[in-house]
């Protein structure tokens, strides 16, 4: 065989086997259903913060009581 056609064979199987292998990573990787840095009544953008957890974070007084009302 001539040594083109050997480095193409090799190049695509390689780009084969990358593609199945990022696909695997894809399908295995949690879906984020969520921004945490986002309010969890009106989906309104908040600044990021270092400490504690963000779950459940609300952006205004008014976001919590219709959180609590349900």
């Amino acid at each position: 065989m001539h040594r083109s056609l050997l480095r193409t064979k090799l190049a695509q199987s390689r780009t084969k086997v990358a593609s199945k292998v990022s696909e695997r990573a894809k399908s295995m990787m949690p879906i984020q259903v969520e921004n945490p840095h986002n309010c969890i009544v009106c989906g309104r953008k908040m600044r990021a913060f270092r400490s504690g957890s963000s779950e459940g974070r609300v952006c205004s007084p008014n976001c919590a009581r219709k959180w609590a009302d349900g």
